[in-house]
């Protein structure tokens, strides 16, 4: 995600729904960074994992419900996916995409405007989670950490997302 806005000496208030957009930047900011090594590990390893069919969680903290971190649960079918990117007690904005080239191509929806963004995070080949269906995936969302269990809070916000 680009920054639309000019960096600043000026000292400003941040709002929850600021804090999530900039760590959703940070995110989108680390993960670009791997994007481009991983493509080129899975070019060179002849290919590109794919994420089996189920629900799964994955945040910036190894920790559900981490106030501050960001998360991303998911459902993924056929290699297309839905779901919310949300910080715990704080909003969330809906996800949908797909599986492809060794990564998730996503368009996440504001809560708020409804505009649209583009966004893609690398999927990592070598390691093995489970998802909270119970199936083996054998590829992990790069930069994130996988959660097996998933909240009541979880299952909501992947209802109202997939609702719309």
């Amino acid at each position: 995600m680009a920054s639309s806005s000019p960096l600043s000496t000026s000292t400003a208030t941040l709002t929850w729904g600021n804090h999530l957009q900039t760590n959703l930047g940070r995110l989108a900011t680390a993960a670009a960074a791997v994007i481009g090594l991983s493509a080129i590990a899975g070019s060179a390893a002849g290919s590109a994992p794919a994420l089996p069919n189920g629900t799964y969680l994955y945040g910036e903290s190894p920790v559900a419900d981490t106030i501050g971190a960001v998360y991303f649960v998911f459902e993924a079918r056929e290699g297309h996916l839905s779901g919310a990117v949300y910080q715990p007690s704080s909003s969330f904005d809906c996800v949908r995409g797909t599986v492809a080239n060794g990564g998730l191509d996503l368009i996440i929806t504001d809560a708020y405007d409804q505009s649209e963004t583009p966004y893609s995070i690398a999927l990592v080949g070598d390691a093995t989670v489970a998802s909270a269906s119970g199936a083996a995936a054998p590829a992990e969302l790069d930069g994130l950490h996988a959660i097996a269990q998933l909240s009541s809070l979880d299952h909501q916000l992947l209802t109202a997302c997939t609702n719309r």
